[in-house]
């Protein structure tokens, strides 16, 4: 199986997404009416997609059946080596930010509860370890295309259109009928797990090409005006659009996924610098933060001045620093193969 380097290009991105939309994570401490609010939710508005488009990468390379995922290969690779990692660096920002305040046992075990919780960014690593648990279940989806279809047709209506459409104030009942359904199979991620394979499959022609582009900037700017209208007639931050799940980010999502299949880099052949980049993007993940709070002390962050320039320099900043990290502890051994 030939080697698909966009996915690793469109790993490297999708992770510096990421560092984006957490350089700007303090703009809910902000007056909505202030014009540094309406900066941040333009940036943060633009990235929405990166958590999606991660999950659309790993349906892509867990459910390929021309490679095969034995339940042993998917537990003593994948999932253990995720717990391994949320263990070790839940303790590590543990550690960081809530350190014990004694030696006590109650003090030790808040400690204990807080490291193995997690910092906040790292609930992607327990929904990626949840999914992984559901690969062969997943897998058998997959392996019928009028099961993915119908799957995809159901999570879409009940992940993202429904409470699109309800997001509005009105249509309630229709949700209260849906919980009373109890759906649980198709919500969630596995929604994206599978569509990232679905996609992968798909040949568009160029006009539904260029369909899914134009429905992908048009969720942008959705993203981005919705955000901002909501939390004016509020008064405060509205963020229901930002949601993984909500209809603008979905075909955000949809369309650079779809877009990075165009991306001029063949399958096979050696690409060493995008290989050693896209190695470091899940230590970039689990260092970054730590990297932009060392920033925010010495003076660099979204508002240390004018946002329109501070939010770039500092994800920038903060994202080549912690690629140089990341690229340092894959370097480590044992290090590299169990914790990064």
């Amino acid at each position: 199986m030939q080697r698909l380097w966009n996915l690793d290009i469109l790993r490297i991105v999708a992770i510096s997404a990421v560092v984006v939309i957490h350089t700007t994570q303090n703009m809910s401490k902000l007056d909505v009416t202030g014009l540094d609010w309406a900066v941040l939710n333009v940036y943060d508005g633009l990235v929405r997609w990166a958590a999606p488009v991660f999950v659309m990468i790993s349906g892509v390379l867990f459910l390929n059946p021309a490679k095969e995922q034995p339940l042993k290969k998917l537990y003593a690779k994948n999932v253990l080596r995720i717990v391994t990692i949320i263990l070790f660096w839940g303790l590590v920002y543990a550690a960081l930010n809530h350190p014990p305040a004694d030696l006590s046992s109650e003090s030790l075990y808040a400690f204990f509860c807080t490291a193995v919780l997690g910092h906040y960014h790292m609930w992607f690593l327990y929904m990626i370890a949840g999914l992984y648990i559901l690969v062969p279940v997943m897998r058998c989806i997959a392996a019928s295309p009028k099961t993915l279809d119908y799957f995809l047709a159901v999570a879409f209506v009940l992940n993202t259109a429904l409470p699109f459409l309800t997001s509005f104030g009105h249509l309630s009942l229709i949700t209260q009928l849906t919980d009373n359904m109890l759906f649980q199979m198709p919500l969630g991620y596995s929604f994206y797990f599978l569509l990232g394979f679905w996609l992968s499959q798909r040949d568009f022609t160029r006009k539904q090409e260029t369909g899914i582009y134009l429905l992908g900037i048009a969720g942008v700017a959705a993203t981005i005006l919705l955000t901002y209208a909501a939390s004016q007639a509020a008064g405060k931050p509205v963020l229901t659009y930002y949601g993984n799940f909500s209809l603008p980010v979905c075909l955000a999502s949809t369309a650079l996924f779809t877009w990075s299949r165009r991306w001029p880099i063949a399958p096979g052949g050696k690409h060493p610098v995008v290989s050693r980049l896209s190695a470091s993007t899940l230590g970039v993940y689990l260092v970054h933060v730590i990297v932009l709070d060392a920033l925010a002390r010495l003076g660099l962050s979204a508002l240390a001045f004018n946002p329109v320039l501070a939010v770039p320099a500092t994800a920038g900043a903060a994202i080549v620093i912690s690629f140089a990290l990341a690229a340092l502890m894959t370097k480590i051994p044992f290090f590299n193969k169990h914790f990064v």
